[in-house]
């Protein structure tokens, strides 16, 4: 974790104090001249001061052999329509922190649905259930110092609340409008869930057609996919990932 300038001020000015103190007095035992030592030991050791200062705050930009795994762990829950962009922008964020040293795991909502949910459906209770299992989990690695981040739709704001209260988890929203969603619709879902309802292909309970999509209350952090790029969405994430790590770690 890198130091503040005032710190790092503040130690630079209590070791070179010590240092004169030492210095001063080895010299006048040695040669009983206080005025002419007391001079010297001043002028070396105002130099010394800004020296100090100055290779702290090199340091402090190096991250080489400094142990970057947080401390006391991190989740991000991830909130969004589908197709926001959330699994993608979280996998490449996952891959920049693995890169620079971090434990991290990506908790994506769609792997998890085959696996851990596969017994809840898509009414709301059950979707409520699928978002605490992913937070329990998280809180799993957050114990053993991971950044986790869940990739889900989490649509209802009541369980976004309680994850918030019970596991200290960062909300992130990835805002995307309904009819950019719609015109990007890459996996042909918008266009089945807007279907007439006696359509054979048609989705139901699918969020934001017809099943609701809860606005998130102040969220740490909004990531608008509409008007952003994704390698600009992918940079944020990761930037308030490490100011994260770095308050609280």
């Amino acid at each position: 974790m890198k130091e503040g300038k005032f710190r790092s001020i503040c130690k630079a000015l209590t070791w070179r104090l010590l240092g004169l103190l030492v210095l001063t007095s080895v010299g006048y035992f040695l040669y009983y001249n206080l005025p002419d030592i007391l001079e010297i030991s001043i002028y070396y050791h105002v130099i010394m001061v800004v020296l100090f200062f100055i290779h702290e705050r090199i340091w402090n930009t190096l991250n080489w052999g400094r142990d970057t795994n947080n401390r006391t762990g991190l989740t991000i829950q991830m909130t969004g329509l589908s197709g926001a962009g959330k699994s993608t922008i979280a996998s490449a964020v996952t891959k920049k922190l693995h890169k620079k040293g971090y434990l991290v795991e990506l908790l994506d909502g769609d792997s998890y649905r085959t696996g851990l949910c596969n017994d809840l459906g898509f009414s709301k209770e059950d979707r409520n259930e699928n978002i605490r299992r992913l937070g329990f989990v998280a809180t799993r690695f957050k114990q053993h110092r991971f950044v986790s981040i869940i990739a889900a739709i989490n649509p209802y704001e009541e369980v976004r609340q309680e994850l918030r209260k019970h596991h200290n988890c960062r909300t992130v929203y990835v805002k995307c409008s309904i009819p950019t969603l719609t015109q990007r619709d890459t996996k042909g879902l918008y266009k089945r869930a807007l279907l007439p309802d006696e359509h054979p292909d048609k989705i139901n309970n699918f969020t934001g057609i017809s099943d609701p999509f809860d606005l998130p209350h102040k969220p740490d952090l909004i990531l608008n996919t509409d008007t952003k790029s994704e390698k600009q969405c992918i940079n944020e994430l990761y930037r308030f990932i490490k100011e994260e790590i770095k308050e609280h770690g």
